[in-house]
């Protein structure tokens, strides 16, 4: 029987069409691994947990960070993630009306506190043995360089306005502050002595060890900050649900509680 040469288009077409009949749901290889998208001041907290889960899972987690909104930004255009630590119960249903996540998967499991840090050995060297509070907001407000998030750039940086107002303290300090756009670029130029304290998240200073917090900003003078997680609506990895329902175990919450965070009932 003579051969038919088929030409490349035909052969092409050919595939296709299988590929089209083909289950939708047929031998895709999918990673175990677990993609979470979290804020940034929650990465030292988050990688800690990741560890814990490998240790009992052997599954690896992989760990991106963004504010909230544009972390639900990127899963909106398909970026791959399969759950979601966000912060705020409004972006959670914000998230869920449009469909970001899976209706029912929402945990609400911490709250992170505004704090003001310094470094520690500085504290110690200007007074020692005494604690590290000495040095504080009040006493340097206005005197001494203050690192602090700039208001229009973060939540931090607004919920930091409106502590300091209810304090009377946001003239003195804004006077002498140096604007940053985020917590992580003020932990910076404290570690790097180029200003005495800096505004900060709790999970900031226990994520360095050089740091000490030297007072606590009110809890009532600004939104409690709350975070979440989630599995998103198209997660892939098959372990996405166990690992949120992992946050909830008492290792998990224990390290949590470790790294700033007070855990939620």
């Amino acid at each position: 029987m003579p051969r038919v040469a088929i030409s490349p288009l035909l052969w092409m077409l050919a595939l296709y069409v299988a590929a089209a009949a083909a289950p939708a749901h047929a031998a895709y290889p999918v990673a175990p691994d677990v993609v979470v998208f979290c804020e940034p001041t929650l990465q030292h907290a988050v990688a800690g947990l990741a560890v814990l889960w490998r240790k009992e899972t052997n599954v690896p987690v992989r760990i991106f960070t963004s504010p909230t909104p544009l972390m639900l930004e990127q899963i909106a255009h398909h970026a791959r993630d399969d759950v979601v630590i966000g912060e705020g119960d409004g972006e959670a249903d914000a998230a869920t009306r449009q469909n970001l996540i899976k209706p029912g998967t929402v945990e609400r499991l911490w709250r992170n506190r505004l704090v003001v840090a310094a470094l520690r050995s500085g504290i110690e060297k200007t007074r020692p043995g005494s604690s590290p509070a000495a040095d504080n907001l009040v006493a340097l407000a206005g005197k001494a360089p203050i690192a602090i998030v700039d208001p229009w750039a973060a939540s931090a940086g607004a919920d930091s306005e409106k502590a300091l107002q209810a304090l009377g303290l946001w003239q003195a300090v804004s006077g002498k502050s140096v604007g940053v756009v985020g917590t992580a670029d003020a932990a910076y130029l404290l570690s790097r002595g180029k200003v005495q304290l800096a505004i900060v998240y709790a999970t900031d200073v226990a994520a360095n060890p050089d740091f000490a917090i030297t007072d606590r900003l009110a809890d009532a003078s600004y939104r409690p900050i709350v975070y979440w997680a989630a599995q998103t609506a198209h997660a892939l990895s098959p372990n996405a649900a166990k690992f949120v329902a992992f946050l909830r175990q008492a290792q998990a919450r224990q390290r949590a509680w470790a790294d700033g965070l007070e855990v939620l009932p």
